[in-house]
């Protein structure tokens, strides 16, 4: 059989509804599995092994069905009871909360079990943490949600929670080749996760197959799991947004881009090129105002009390950001924001799909720096939902992801067409 740390959460649960596996031997296979390689990788700040294996012993022994026993991970601006939540800074080492995160407390209502926190940069902002990427340690996982990317492209845990204000579960998810989704804004609950932009920030999702996606979606939203349904890809129109950033792609990116579209349409899929760019400029602009603005206030004690202990890149990128805005043009923003979603609505009058980079190439080589979020901005900042499929393969041999975006509120349709893609033109 194959090591139960290889296994997605939906494999992995059908072997327990069959006896073939246990929930005790999934987590312990995946806490092996970290003892391999997280000398490496570093991508927790935070275990609790003895706790995760008594629960799954726990579960094991009532064998309830509906206890799924999913082991799972979450980035460490997520608060999980009695666990230290640091927000990846030296200052909130003994930051402890006696209150789960609903999404953490949903999770383990339904059985999963908690194994601990991922690295996150510092207040989920820019400055990286230890974390490499589990392809070539020498060059970056990305972020924010750095950990929770590694973790799950390593198999230490088929499921980890992350966020994201700009590109921080997307652009991660493409740098370590798994596949990242952001939902629609408001779909996941964000209570007990540290505000960055509370107008934009998503809880998002790590795995390693779209069907977790599905599953891990009905768990956080309470509800009956909506099974992925086959889609005849001829029969949806799709948009290729190359964005005003495409001269900033680089070129094996671009080319991989291209012949995949390319394919596309050989195959007879209803592909235009869809020229938003106006759309796109306009987003980044309200983007850098709004999340300044609100990412000012959001950590309004650390700056008046750890001012000396932030990093240059944080006080010198959102933060500084902030400061530039008034609380007038702020209000003028979220204003021109209101307009802008309707337009960014409209676009998908016409189409079904938009496929366009995740990022702009593979990792970026060095730990210092997490990468851009050029192609994520306008669908975090109008909240559309998005997955990042790991597609492609640049020329460092590490892997290169492809996004998805669909309408507001058509997840469970971008869940089928990504499900649909990744079988058919996964190399």
């Amino acid at each position: 059989m194959t090591n139960p740390f290889e296994l997605t959460a939906t494999d992995a649960i059908k072997l327990i509804g069959k006896k073939k596996l246990s929930r005790y031997e999934w987590v312990q296979s995946c806490f092996e599995r970290i003892r391999e390689k997280e000398d490496l990788i570093k991508a927790w700040v935070y275990l609790d092994e003895d706790k995760a294996l008594a629960k799954a012993k726990q579960l094991d022994n009532e064998n309830d069905k509906k206890q799924l026993g999913i082991p799972f991970g979450t980035k460490d601006i997520i608060d999980a009871s009695n666990t230290p939540t640091r927000f990846g800074t030296s200052f909130y080492q003994n930051n402890i909360p006696m209150r789960d995160a609903a999404s953490v407390a949903v999770a383990k209502q339904a059985g999963c079990i908690f194994i601990g926190k991922t690295v996150s940069t510092e207040l989920g902002h820019r400055a990286p943490g230890l974390t490499t990427n589990p392809h070539n340690k020498d060059f970056t996982p990305g972020g924010s949600s750095s950990g929770s990317a590694a973790a799950v492209a390593s198999m230490m845990a088929p499921v980890c929670f992350g966020t994201q204000t700009t590109g921080s579960v997307i652009r991660p998810a493409a740098y370590c080749g798994v596949i990242g989704y952001k939902p629609s804004y408001g779909d996941f609950d964000k209570s007990g996760i540290l505000p960055n932009s509370p107008s934009i920030d998503t809880l998002g999702l790590m795995t390693r197959s779209v069907e977790d996606i599905s599953l891990f979606r009905s768990i956080l939203l309470e509800e009956e799991l909506v099974l992925i349904k086959k889609v005849d890809l001829k029969n949806i129109k799709v948009g290729f947004v190359k964005t005003p950033h495409w001269d900033k792609t680089d070129n094996s990116t671009k080319k991989s881009l291209e012949y995949f579209v390319n394919s596309l349409r050989s195959d007879k899929l209803n592909v235009i090129d869809l020229e938003i760019d106006n759309l796109i400029s306009k987003s980044d602009a309200l983007h850098l105002d709004i999340s300044g603005y609100e990412f000012k206030r959001s950590i309004s004690h650390e700056r008046f009390n750890y001012y000396d202990q932030l990093s240059d890149q944080l006080r010198n990128g959102r933060l500084n950001d902030g400061y530039q805005v008034s609380n007038k043009n702020y209000q003028l923003a979220l204003k021109e924001l209101s307009i802008l979603k309707n337009q960014v609505d409209a676009v998908f009058d016409e189409i079904d799909l938009i496929i366009t980079p995740s990022a702009p190439g593979e990792a970026l080589k060095g730990l210092d720096y997490t990468g851009s979020p050029i192609f994520n901005t306008t669908w975090s900042l109008n909240g559309n939902p998005c997955i990042s499929l790991p597609l492609f393969t640049g020329n460092q041999g590490l892997p290169v992801g492809c996004q998805f975006v669909t309408r507001f509120g058509n997840d469970d349709k971008l869940i089928d067409f990504s499900n649909e893609i990744y079988r058919a033109y996964l190399k």
